[in-house]
């Protein structure tokens, strides 16, 4: 189905000869018999093209053309003139108009307009979100990685929704970037400015969340000794990492307090709060509804805008390009090269389920980058020492040579610099060089 068309036309069989002739060719028609109805339906996300009339009652096609362009100037607006109206069809260009059909016209004349000005809309619009999509990406702040279309469309809803007052309820399997997701969406919205709370459900004991939450115990009504973490974002962002952890009195508490966003304290203080509430969970949330677990009025408080993150199993064609970006981070942390990948290895790393999905593949990457562990998930060797996980010591010589490696590399052989950088005297940089066996000679151009 193509994009959508907006018809503007007081005269009924004009309005059903030209949506006839358009829906024959896939588009989906809106007729109006006025320009104000027309109006109130069109906003800056509206996908497709506009045919008015100029001659209307009410609102002429003129007056909606320069109210329309209020709302989005790049919307395409196609005008319809009767004998005579040519100069208000100048002026509509001039205006801002797409183009204009002069009355009677050819069907294919009609179609070739609309064809145009649709592909102009679709330009348009994917330029938007380019931009978009550029600027979270390159600005300050966290970075939601990939190329996969999942992960593209929730970057474009990301844009969409990091300024709307709605809360958020953020969903996906463990490591999977929810956390990611919810710094993401403070960072780039207008609340950057104020303070972005976290309260990790899965770290804190049951009977504690709630003097963590609120600065208070909702049962002893004994105040802890720090203000609440919800006091603490106000102004800002607060994620709830973990909603079905919540104790039930705690959601009752919480859901009286979004309902009329006050908070009030132990003491009798009555606050107002502008607090954005981003909850996430791995648990199959309805689930947890029907067994009574999660208060239903909160999981659709918060649950206004629901975002799903994929598995890293669903975006494989991604997994080598964050391998690569958190090795490569890793690397520069620690002032040594990335390491090279063989082919086989790559595939390796694309065969694993990733059961932690992105966090287990960062650690990996880390895991290499320092102790040289190598993406062989499918080998198996039958010797114990290969079995056995690395002990410190060997962990630790592995990153020994890593950095020696990568200084004598740096500084072609020449011992003197490898020393200076390291503040090593000259008989432990040989002692430990032959531990390793490094040459320097290996290592000058």
């Amino acid at each position: 189905m193509n994009n959508p068309v907006i018809f503007i036309d007081d005269e009924q069989h004009v309005r059903d000869a030209l949506a006839q002739t358009l829906e024959i060719e896939d588009y989906t028609v809106s007729c109006f018999s006025n320009a104000i109805d027309a109006l109130k339906t069109i906003d800056s996300f509206f996908s497709g093209v506009i045919i008015s009339d100029i001659n209307m009652p009410m609102m002429d096609g003129l007056e909606f053309l320069k109210k329309a362009l209020t709302v989005d100037p790049d919307l395409q607006i196609i005008m319809l003139t009767g004998h005579g109206d040519i100069s208000m069809a100048v002026d509509a260009m001039r205006a801002g108009a797409y183009d204009f059909l002069e009355k009677p016209f050819s069907t294919d004349h009609l179609l070739d307009v609309v064809k145009r000005a649709s592909d102009k809309r679709s330009l348009v619009l994917e330029n938007r979100e380019l931009r978009k999509e550029l600027e979270a990406q390159s600005g300050p702040g966290p970075r939601i990685l990939g190329n996969n279309e999942q992960i593209k469309q929730l970057r474009r809803i990301l844009g969409h929704i990091k300024d709307s007052t709605d809360d958020v309820m953020v969903q996906g399997e463990p490591g999977s970037g929810k956390a990611l997701v919810a710094r993401f969406l403070h960072d780039h919205s207008q609340r950057h400015i104020g303070p972005f709370v976290t309260l990790n459900c899965h770290t804190i004991p049951s009977h504690l969340i709630a003097s963590e939450l609120f600065g208070y115990d909702t049962i002893t009504q004994t105040s802890s000794k720090q203000q609440g973490k919800l006091i603490n974002a106000n102004g800002g962002t607060l994620f709830i990492n973990g909603l079905d952890l919540l104790p039930s009195d705690v959601q009752t508490k919480l859901i009286n307090i979004l309902t009329t966003r006050t908070f009030k304290a132990h003491n009798g203080q009555l606050t107002d709060l502008n607090v954005r509430i981003i909850a996430a969970s791995s648990a199959n949330l309805t689930a947890a509804l029907e067994v009574g677990t999660l208060n239903q009025a909160l999981y659709y408080q918060l649950n206004a805008i629901n975002i799903m993150i994929p598995s890293l199993k669903e975006r494989k064609d991604d997994i080598l390009m964050l391998f690569k970006n958190f090795a490569r981070d890793a690397a520069t942390r620690y002032g040594i090269e990335p390491p090279a990948i063989t082919p086989t290895q790559q595939n390796n790393l694309l065969q694993h389920d990733w059961p932690g999905n992105v966090r287990e593949l960062k650690n990996f990457a880390e895991r290499m980058v320092l102790m040289g562990e190598t993406p062989d998930f499918n080998t198996h060797s039958n010797s114990e020492e290969d079995s056995a996980p690395l002990s410190l010591a060997k962990r630790i010589d592995r990153f020994e040579l890593t950095l020696l490696s990568n200084a004598l590399n740096r500084h072609n052989g020449r011992l003197k610099e490898v020393q200076e950088e390291f503040g090593l005297a000259r008989k432990t940089l040989y002692d430990k060089m032959k531990k390793h066996g490094l040459n320097k000679d290996d290592f000058k151009p």
